[in-house]
């Protein structure tokens, strides 16, 4: 899957995967991050990032310490760890698809945190200057954590002032083809607990199926378009088959019309050609805040006369998720339901 040269569609400045999977910075390959000499002793790790080639596996054992992967190298981490921070919305996603909370999270705005997390989110303390601003190196020390989790996509990141705090392990973003799935089984595997996944996964499994079948007249006669409203003046973004929420519903029997069909990940596009791209969908599923309303500029977009003259629009089969840029299996399951409802709908 080649990498999208557009900027990205961020609200804001913050490495959000709004924003991340918005400029397809997923590559092609995933790079796998695997931990190993787990033990059961002492949380503590030590304060700083070992880095590469440190300590065996024993030894580090001994002192309660594991070594995994990162984008960065080797790192060595608590055998443990209690005080997570996590710096980018997919390992935040993915803990809280372990059932743990994160001590603090980078701030991607409210209104893009699902219904089911809105509480929990909100008490956790915030580590980014304001909404989508920068990583604040003196907000995370506050927290005193043991382990800090990000993403390797993350610009400006001050690494070696994270690192000096606790061990930084950014995961490989960029060499992920799905990074719902990729960063989410990565985290697991960072926090020791590689298999905690597995009854999400199967349930996955288990539900593109289902659909399939219970919708398959529905599925055969019906072309989708993916969207999102965008966040420059004029245009919006259109996604492919190959995109991550393109690969959701196409494990699930989509259909795609000819734009998200011809399309690998995203492009942004004009106002200009709504009808151009858009004229053969039957139905259109596009990105919504969690009040239901078209995310980002998707009002300017809906309200566009061309849009309005669209097939889908006219008949009504238009249907809005807000895990429409998914950031781990919850997630990703919960994509299947708002899909299933759409085709029950049809």
């Amino acid at each position: 899957m080649p990498l999208s040269p557009l900027p990205a569609p961020s609200r804001a400045a913050g490495p959000t995967r709004r924003g991340l999977l918005g400029a397809g910075a997923a590559g092609a390959a995933l790079w796998g991050l695997a931990a190993c000499g787990s033990s059961s002793g002492s949380d503590s790790a030590g304060g700083k990032d070992k880095g590469a080639g440190g300590k065996s596996t024993a030894k580090s054992a001994a002192q309660g310490t594991r070594t995994v992967d990162s984008a960065k190298g080797p790192i060595t981490i608590p055998a443990a760890p209690k005080r997570v921070v996590a710096i980018n919305d997919f390992p935040m996603a993915a803990m809280f698809d372990l059932g743990l909370t994160p001590a603090g999270v980078f701030d991607a705005g409210e209104e893009y945190v699902p219904q089911r997390d809105l509480a929990k989110w909100r008490a956790i303390p915030k580590v980014s200057d304001g909404v989508g601003g920068a990583i604040q190196v003196e907000k995370v020390a506050t927290l005193r954590p043991d382990l800090i989790i990000g993403i390797d996509a993350q610009a400006n990141l001050p690494y070696s002032q994270l690192s000096a705090l606790a061990p930084t392990v950014l995961l490989p973003f960029t060499k992920s083809a799905a990074p719902w799935r990729d960063m989410a089984d990565q985290t697991a595997a960072v926090l020791g607990v590689p298999a905690a996944l597995d009854k999400l996964k199967q349930r996955y499994t288990e539900r593109t199926a289902a659909i399939k079948q219970a919708h398959a007249a529905v599925l055969a006669r019906t072309r989708w378009d993916l969207l999102q409203g965008g966040f420059d003046e004029g245009n919006w973004w259109l996604y492919g088959h190959g995109s991550p929420i393109g690969g959701i519903l196409g494990d699930a029997g989509a259909v795609f019309a000819t734009a998200s069909q011809r399309l690998a990940v995203q492009q942004s596009v004009s106002y200009e050609l709504i009808t151009t791209k858009l004229a053969d969908a039957d139905a259109i599923f596009y990105y919504v805040t969690n009040d239901g309303k078209p995310a980002n500029l998707g009002p300017k977009l809906f309200a566009q006369p061309s849009f309005q003259q669209l097939a889908a629009v006219k008949a009504k089969h238009t249907f809005g998720s807000i895990y429409f840029l998914p950031g781990g299996y919850e997630d990703a399951l919960s994509v299947l339901d708002d899909f299933e409802k759409a085709l029950t709908a049809l």
